[in-house]
């Protein structure tokens, strides 16, 4: 193997722009995250300069040691086994779903044959021109032959620079643009599966190009070899051209579903302002039948000191009715204290927002023979708006006794609940029994478990919006019939210890 410099230098280039293009959209292994990037770079680097340079690779590829191929197609393998050692590298020092390395890759691969593709064309159109010039000129004997050959030795060797210099500089520019749409539509590792396929569509068809170009480049047949270019030459115009479309599509295709993911994060958004008015519609409705039915309570209670008070002058003048009076003034007190006890709060948290929605649930659980136990005291001191924690206590309760409903009855069907502050942090628990089908045992974040995911959730959607706007955590453990859902939410003050 010899040691060419301007390959080094190309190799060692294309490996720091794979570096530099995978940035922070995917995290190295814990266990190699101090030399993870450093060995994944020379990988690559070290592959793309054997592979290049090796006469070992091109006796076993071609059959012979100067690189010089029958077939143009036959490049393709060297292509493949870069990006397959590329793979498995990243593979083996990378975090994060296999399919999400396999779409960076692709992307990253296909930018840099597109605009290799482009430049070769300009460039082999442009020095094809120039050589054609000049033998004219030498022809005339306008230049003399050593002179020709000098000029010739050296336009070879700077526009070689030039071109590798423009190709990379062309790759740069698309991988930093879609880097950008990278960071704005968050992690790659969130994207689902059909988002990947979706992504993954337009450099697949990129490098089956790439591949069609280089089985096309030129073929020999015995001691003519057909290029192209030469037996088409319409092809130095369409060639860059499609390949400047497929490095838009790539990027294009990239910026739309960016588009889509904000589109429905604002979808996402509105369903959750939605089902706040609705929530917050169905929290006023409660509290006026609440102050209803407290201001139809006060009327009554005149009525009832008034006739208390005629049935008390009726027993101190005719002994002989004391028996019946005293009944109808048992039967009056019994009836005040059925009506006290419909306003009465079996909850009392400190915010009527809160109050309405655990006595609403215990209503509910009560009609469902459900036990529903717990204390809460709302965080006045944290700067935890009782919206917010309406949210969160309204569908963790729904959820909590939609489970118990799937509980048969000879089980213990209650649901226990408390709200508690350590510092700055707030905690609300809720545990609940569980048939066990629905989640797995163990530990992890909340998500719905309904398989329709695109028409429910919001419930939880709803839920994980509000813990974000507190910087906290929603977690759950399942285990032996019982599941604990966790809400830590950060507050906004210090609470007054």
């Amino acid at each position: 193997m010899v040691w060419d410099l301007p390959g080094l230098i190309e190799c060692l280039l294309k490996a720091g722009l794979l570096l530099y293009f995978l940035g922070n959209s995917i995290m190295v292994k814990e266990k190699y995250r101090s030399a993870g990037r450093i060995l994944f770079f020379l990988q690559a680097f070290l592959t793309g300069y054997w592979l290049s340079n090796s006469d070992w690779v091109n006796r076993m590829l071609y059959g012979n040691e100067d690189g010089m191929i029958m077939d143009s197609g036959y490049s393709t393998f060297k292509l493949l086994i870069v990006m397959g050692c590329s793979f498995l590298t990243m593979d083996l020092f990378y975090q994060g779903r296999r399919l999400c390395k396999l779409y960076l890759l692709s992307v990253f691969y296909a930018v840099q044959e597109m605009a290799r593709i482009t430049l070769y064309s300009v460039w082999s159109f442009t020095m094809l021109g120039l050589t054609d010039h000049l033998t004219e000129l030498a022809l005339a004997e306008k230049i003399d032959p050593e002179r020709f050959m000098t000029i010739i030795v050296y336009l070879q060797d700077y526009s070689m620079w030039l071109y590798t210099a423009g190709y990379l500089a062309l790759s740069y520019g698309t991988l930093r643009v879609y880097r950008r749409y990278l960071r704005d539509s968050g992690p790659v590792e969130e994207i689902n599966r059909q988002g990947l396929w979706f992504l993954l569509l337009t450099p697949m068809l990129t490098m089956a190009f790439d591949v069609y170009w280089r089985i096309s480049f030129y073929r020999q047949r015995g001691a003519e070899v057909e290029f192209l270019y030469e037996k088409h030459g319409s092809m130095y115009v369409v060639v860059p051209v499609v390949a400047l479309l497929c490095l838009a599509c790539i990027v294009f295709s990239r910026r739309i579903y960016s588009e889509l993911v904000h589109a429905e994060a604002q979808e996402n958004s509105l369903l959750f302002y939605k089902q706040q008015l609705a929530d917050m519609t169905d929290h006023v409705r409660e509290l006026e039948q609440l102050y209803d039915g407290i201001r139809r309570m006060r009327h009554d209670v005149n009525n009832y000191v008034a006739d208390m008070e005629q049935l008390l002058l009726a027993s101190a003048g005719e002994s002989r009715l004391s028996d019946q009076i005293r009944q109808e003034a048992d039967g009056y007190l019994k009836h005040m204290q059925q009506a006290a006890a419909r306003l009465s709060l079996q909850f009392v948290t400190g915010n009527p927002v809160t109050d309405v929605i655990l006595n609403r649930k215990g209503q509910i659980c009560e009609q469902e023979h459900i036990s529903l136990e717990g204390e809460l005291l709302f965080p006045t001191e944290l700067g935890i708006e009782a919206f917010d924690l309406g949210i969160l206590l309204n569908n963790a309760l729904d959820n909590a006794i939609e489970a118990c409903r799937k509980v048969p009855e000879e089980r213990e069907r209650a649901i226990r609940f408390r709200g508690y502050g350590k510092g700055r942090i707030y905690f609300v628990e809720v545990e609940n029994p569980y048939t066990g089908k629905d989640l797995p045992a163990g530990t992890g974040s909340l998500r719905t478990t309904k398989p329709d995911t695109d028409r429910h959730g919001f419930g939880m959607s709803n839920m994980h919006s509000c813990v974000e706007k507190y910087y906290g955590t929603l977690h759950y453990e399942a285990g032996e019939g019982r599941f604990v859902l966790t809400i830590m939410l950060q507050g906004r003050t210090t609470a007054i210890s």
